[in-house]
């Protein structure tokens, strides 16, 4: 029987299905991202459904939001030019 993959870690979906004896992949299973990152939306076929050892379920993944660590790219735009040379509040003007 095919087990809910729904709302699960990927990595975590991959290893619980692993043990079911069934094969987790994405949707581009030729592509060349692992399916480590994000939670599990859908999956095909549905849980619950009969499956046979080391049948591949397929799942669809959403990104998971996380703290930014390891995400080098800016989310916001710079400030504007002068904006971090501007008079603080209490300071005396050079």
């Amino acid at each position: 029987m095919v087990p809910d993959f729904r709302g699960m870690q990927a990595l975590n979906a991959w290893l619980a299905g692993h043990d079911a004896g069934v094969l987790l992949q994405g949707t581009e299973p030729d592509g060349p991202a692992p399916l480590t990152d994000g939670v599990v939306v859908a999956q095909r076929p549905a849980p619950g459904s009969v499956a046979h050892r080391w049948d591949v379920i397929t799942v669809w993944l959403r990104d998971e939001p996380g703290d930014g660590a390891g995400d080098h790219e800016p989310r916001e735009p710079s400030p504007p030019i002068g904006a971090l040379s501007r008079e603080l509040p209490g300071e005396i003007p050079g």
